[in-house]
């Protein structure tokens, strides 16, 4: 009797686990079917009872010295017209009249439609708006349309590596930026779409916000053309010029090459095409020596009369720096060996520095942080080198001369900008302002983001010897009855851990030295070889200035200079 009750209670037992194991299993899937079929019934319910409606993008534009807009991106709508032959009274009729207005090939659609009677065929791709409007008068019911936004570039080439591309995402019927300033300000020029219900209830979509750029369109143009030609006489692969006030960092011009036509973006194998070069890094040489001669006055370490002995080179850790023609020059003084770029000399500097006050005035200038512009950055500056495991006493010697680092070409114009504007650093801006749908306006302030890095005492002192060396030694940059400081840079290119014959030139300079209101970068990539700074970047940047002046109707502020001139 026992066994029979065991078994009797284990056979319940099982049933009772059976059944409960069956309605676990219905109310899962119950509750797979709400979660997932329902949701997905629901989704697909959604997307067939409303219709978005795509916002055109928001155009950006340029201006000249007048505030005279020049578009340079704009948006419009095109439509693809389809045909429903359910919703034909006449189909004959119809699609005769159709073909009045937009070219189709009546053969070829009436035997899609016999094939298919029950699907709508697309009829045209991208119809204007003129010709959707007669379509429209023919009142048939079987014409619908399907709006998309197209982005068009007037100017074609013209800032095209600065103001990237936009695309149309069919599924999400909106254009998103993927470049540049596209990118960057693409939640203000994308706008909000629009739908209308099968219910009739219809909300119109929202223009997306307008750019105006601080770039000004002449200056553009006159850049990119001297660009061009400083690349075809130098032989040069590459090239970048970059305009800015030097008092409240609005981006002038930037030209750059090569580039691309945005209008044939797809058209474009080399990718590397798409970044620009203020995106990236790159050994500047020379450029750099004014950083650490600074840091060296400011301390009062030295003064530009203190000299070294130049042997024209200097061994550190087994390597041998020398100077950039090989040659010592004895007893220098440092005015001297700031304006001749003799290597030997910013050694000198960054051993009188020491290593804790070399990195010190690299942070002060800012190279430590990203530049502040509304652009997207892809490489940040590179310093390691200065840092464990490497630091050695060779890293910080062939830093002082800008090898061995990497940097933005934005980050030295910005520390730059510390000549220029007394000791103050501001963010650089490319566009103006923001323009919004119901007229309401957003100005892009200056922020000042250093003040004081140096005292004006060696602001002064600087800027002195960064003249001499327009006067010295740069002197294609030489303007009579213009003061103009800058420094040029040669720096050998880093291709597989050696450093190769070829070189990238530049030239930073700001005038008028009196009350600078530009600065200016120069940088042209692998000129012909035994090319330099100042027989390349240096004339380039002299053309830059020459037009500027003439342009803004610039005063001289070497008066004196002209005067001697024309006695002479």
């Amino acid at each position: 009797m026992r066994n029979k009750k065991l078994k009797s209670d284990g056979f319940f037992v099982y049933v009772f686990f059976s059944f409960c194991l069956i309605l676990f299993a219905l109310v899962s899937l119950k509750l797979y079917e709400i979660q997932v079929i329902k949701a997905q019934e629901i989704e697909n319910y959604f997307n067939n009872s409303i219709k978005l409606i795509p916002p055109l993008r928001g155009n950006i534009y340029i201006k000249d010295k007048d505030n005279n807009l020049i578009p340079i991106a704009l948006s419009y709508y095109t439509y693809d017209v389809y045909f429903f032959p359910p919703k034909s009274k006449n189909r004959e009729e119809e699609l005769k009249k159709i073909s009045q207005i937009i070219q189709i090939d009546l053969e070829k659609i009436k035997e899609k439609i016999k094939e298919n009677p029950q699907v709508s065929l697309i009829l045209k791709k991208n119809a204007n708006e003129e010709e959707k409007e007669k379509l429209k008068k023919l009142n048939f019911d079987s014409i619908f349309f399907e709006e998309k936004v197209i982005r068009k570039y007037p100017l074609n080439n013209l800032l095209s590596t600065i103001l990237g591309y936009a695309i149309y995402d069919e599924k999400e019927k909106i254009t998103k930026g993927i470049y540049g300033l596209e990118k960057y300000y693409d939640e203000y020029l994308r706008g909000e779409s629009g739908f209308l219900t099968k219910y009739g209830e219809y909300k119109p979509p929202i223009k997306g916000a307008d750019l105006i750029l601080n770039i000004d369109y002449y200056l553009q143009l006159k850049t990119q053309s001297i660009l061009d030609e400083a690349l075809k006489k130098y032989k040069a692969e590459g090239g970048l010029i970059v305009v800015v006030n030097a008092k409240n960092g609005k981006v002038l011009a930037i030209a750059e090459s090569p580039n691309y036509d945005l209008n044939n973006y797809r058209s474009i194998k080399d990718y590397s095409l798409f970044i620009s070069r203020i995106s990236s890094v790159y050994e500047p040489g020379s450029v750099m020596k004014p950083f650490f001669y600074t840091g060296a006055f400011e301390e009062n370490l030295v003064t530009p009369s203190s000299t070294y002995y130049d042997q024209g080179f200097v061994t550190l850790n087994n390597k041998t720096i020398y100077n950039f023609d090989k040659k010592g020059r004895g007893e220098v003084d440092l005015k001297t060996a700031l304006e001749q770029s003799l290597n030997t000399g910013s050694v000198y500097i960054s051993q009188i520095l020491g290593k804790n006050r070399f990195i010190k005035y690299l942070n002060k200038f800012r190279f430590n942080q990203n530049p502040e512009i509304d652009f997207p950055l892809i490489h940040l500056n590179n310093l390691k080198t200065l840092f464990p495991p490497f630091g050695r006493d060779i890293n910080f010697a062939t830093a002082s001369f800008g090898q061995g680092i990497s940097i933005s070409p934005i980050s030295l114009l910005q520390a730059y900008q510390v000549f220029a504007n007394k000791g103050t650093i501001t963010n650089f801006l490319i566009v103006e302002k923001i323009i919004y749908p119901n007229n309401k306006i957003f100005v892009n302030k200056e922020k000042i983001i250093s003040q004081n890095v140096i005292s004006y005492k060696t602001i002064s002192t600087i800027n002195e010897i960064l003249e001499g060396v327009v006067e010295n030694q740069a002197k294609k940059a030489k303007i009579k009855g213009f003061g103009i400081g800058g420094k040029t840079g040669s720096a050998q290119i880093l291709v597989d851990n050696e450093y190769s014959e070829d070189v990238i030139t530049s030239f930073i300079g700001f005038f008028p030295l009196s009350d600078p209101k530009f600065l200016i970068l120069v940088r042209l990539d692998k000129p012909e070889k035994g090319l330099l700074a100042f027989g390349t970047a240096t004339p380039t940047f002299r053309k830059v200035v020459e037009f500027m002046i003439n342009y803004y109707n610039i005063e001289p502020d070497k008066s004196l200079d002209l005067l001697n001139s024309q006695n002479f």
